[in-house]
């Protein structure tokens, strides 16, 4: 759907001039989104207005819907955006060198350590994303999905290399592992479960811990 022009373009504005207005424009519709995840994490999404996103983001109310045409498409958007740059990283990891066992650390701390450093839009993604109706939509299931194809292919290649075991279905692996990263996390949502203080060397015994939970199973065994 086309916007109208947040403010009319002169013939006469020069190149440098327009991406400057590109560049404003970007950033302001960050601000909204960052406003709108700050409001759905602390009112949730069903409990929150567009005038409160407006007021958290310090504009004006109109102006929100210059960019966003309702409260739906901003949290459409914000699951997007976030979610998309989520697994853009675990893609990359998918697709390194490493070894399996590597790749699944990386990963492991890339989910359990994520409420520490974004807690307000991961609050939104379990509270609020995953219990609306539109998280059931074909776009979203299919962002997921790319979550779940890379950690399976990680298994695949580590059972391909001989590193892991052959005999367990990757598929039924990738679910267990996810399913044990996505219930911690969840649990330091609501506060039932705090990982160890925060320090590298606390972090670096939780993920090996959790991985190493992972791993006693996966492990190939040697032929004797």
């Amino acid at each position: 759907m086309s916007r109208a022009p947040l403010a009319p373009v002169a013939d006469d504005v020069s190149p440098e001039g327009a991406t400057e207005t590109r560049g404003a424009r970007s950033a302001k519709r960050q601000q909204i989104l960052d406003a709108a995840t700050r409001v759905f994490a602390s009112r949730g999404y069903h409990g929150a207005r567009v005038s409160d996103i407006a007021r958290e983001a310090g504009i004006a109310y109109g102006l929100v819907y210059h960019y966003f045409r309702n409260k739906d498409e901003i949290l459409d958007t914000i699951f997007a955006e976030r979610w998309g740059a989520f697994v853009g990283v675990v893609d990359g990891i998918a697709a390194g060198e490493q070894p399996a066992a590597e790749k699944l650390r990386q990963l492991a701390a890339l989910v359990l350590f994520a409420y520490r450093r974004r807690p307000d839009w991961v609050k939104v993604l379990v509270f609020e994303i995953q219990r609306t109706s539109r998280f059931s939509e074909p776009e979203q299931i299919e962002a997921v999905g790319r979550l779940f194809r890379s950690v399976a292919r990680i298994v695949r290649v580590g059972q391909e290399s001989g590193e892991l075991r052959r005999d367990l279905d990757a598929n039924l692996v990738c679910l267990a592992f996810i399913g044990a990263l996505e219930t911690m996390i969840t649990s330091q949502v609501l506060g039932v479960m705090r990982l160890p203080d925060e320090s590298q060397a606390a972090d670096d015994r939780t993920v090996r811990t959790v991985v190493s939970l992972f791993l006693g199973g996966l492990a190939a065994r040697s032929e004797t």
